[in-house]
């Protein structure tokens, strides 16, 4: 067998053949070069539109990196045309085998972002011989192919959950949007005001909007004002975890509440109390028998906070009613409830789901709530520390996009 031969069966490269294999550079630096060709009568498409034409504006030879060969770098030399397209202006001829502005071949990048996905990229970039700012610039390319430019990332959202994550200190904080039906990350922009949730609204457009059937979200004031505004029809859902956590916040200020009034009364009994702080942030079901023990002994020794763990635990027991009219039901009861309690940060949670009464009823309808960005936004801290940071906030963005937006990203194998 010849070597072009060989090295045609190897590369699998489609559309072009191979002319000559040299292996050029000094002992211990050496590189091999595969001189490739292309036909002379082919049709030149542009890159960016698809425009096709025949006239070529100039060429110029180019070398392209591939995969090593038997621990040896590989390049690839061509002939690239350039042409004259009525949109784009003059470009360079689309190359089935490389992304467009890459100098390097796809079966290259596949594998760098690949590797880039459970590794940091100083590995990466050492392992494959090439720059950390170039590894970048690679994941950028390979998101930007899959995304199709944004606009493929929006196209049929029907249920959404949004939050923001802090992806540095100095409060610097990432609007994220995920899709419960497909679990991806579909957008990330720097900021979580309402201008911000705004600019996602407005790529994701008239028609998109109108298809919102249910928005999860956080507490926050500003974003339920601009999602009623924006998509009116969808059904705005209060995150179960935020709500509950309002609830263990009052049960925790009551504590120390009474434990400021015992360490003066009874300074014993605010020992005993304060030891009871994790026991009261269990569900009344998973209670060990010797943690049963200890809230039979504070319902029998201090009421106040006994009754404001009932509140809790029964505010929990709502997210398990399977009918939705029942939930509702029992909610109205919680919220009476809390707020004739005289427990003073009861009554102040009370006024507050009060409000978000009707989201927190479509959540427990819908069985929508944000654990899915919850979880992600651990993967995205993750993410930056591994890297020590990001010198551009685009870099950490399309990073995002890879690993939560699972970009399908397969090995040349």
């Amino acid at each position: 067998m010849r070597v072009t031969t060989l090295f045609k069966r190897l590369l699998r490269l489609d559309g072009v053949r191979v002319v000559a294999v040299e292996l050029e550079g000094e002992p211990g630096q050496e590189r091999v070069v595969v001189d490739l060709a292309r036909p002379q009568r082919r049709l030149l498409r542009c890159p960016r539109c698809g425009f096709g034409t025949r006239a070529c504006y100039d060429r110029s030879l180019r070398t392209l990196r591939h995969l090593d060969i038997l621990r040896t770098p590989c390049l690839l030399r061509l002939e690239v045309r350039r042409l004259e397209c009525k949109r784009c202006g003059v470009v360079s001829e689309e190359l089935p085998f490389a992304r467009t502005g890459s100098r390097f071949t796809r079966a290259f990048e596949d594998t760098c972002v690949w590797l880039v996905r459970d590794a940091p990229k100083t590995v990466v970039s050492r392992l494959m011989r090439v720059d950390w700012a170039t590894v970048g610039r690679m994941i950028e390319r390979v998101v930007a192919e899959a995304s199709g430019g944004g606009e493929q990332w929006l196209s049929g959202l029907r249920r959404i959950g949004i939050d923001e994550v802090s992806y540095r200190k100095g409060r610097r904080y990432l609007l994220c949007v995920v899709c419960h039906d497909s679990g991806r990350i579909v957008w990330a922009a720097p900021g979580k005001s309402r201008a911000v949730l705004n600019s996602f609204f407005d790529e994701l457009g008239e028609e998109g909007c109108a298809r919102l059937e249910a928005v999860s979200c956080d507490l926050h004031g500003a974003w339920g004002e601009v999602i009623r505004a924006r998509a009116p029809q969808a059904s705005i859902c209060a995150d179960p975890f935020h709500v509950v956590k309002l609830a263990g916040d009052a049960l925790d200020a009551l504590r120390r509440q009474d434990w400021q009034r015992l360490r003066k009364e009874d300074p014993r009994r605010a020992v005993w109390l304060k030891g009871t702080r994790f026991v009261l942030r269990q569900r009344a079901e998973s209670l060990s028998p010797g943690q049963r023990t200890l809230i039979e002994e504070l319902a029998e020794t201090n009421a106040r906070v006994y009754r404001g763990w009932l509140l809790v635990d029964q505010l929990r027991a709502l997210y398990t009613v399977e009918d939705p009219d029942q939930a509702a039901l029992l909610l109205d009861q919680w919220l009476h409830a809390a707020s004739t309690s005289l427990l003073v940060p009861f009554i102040k949670v009370a006024r507050t789901l009060t409000e978000h009464r009707d989201a927190i009823v479509n959540a427990i309808r819908l069985g929508l709530s944000n654990a899915r960005l919850e979880a992600m936004n651990s993967t995205v801290r993750l993410i930056s520390h591994r890297s020590r940071g990001f010198r551009r906030l685009e870099s950490l963005l399309a990073m995002i996009r890879l690993v939560c937006g699972k970009v399908p990203v397969a090995l040349p194998t």
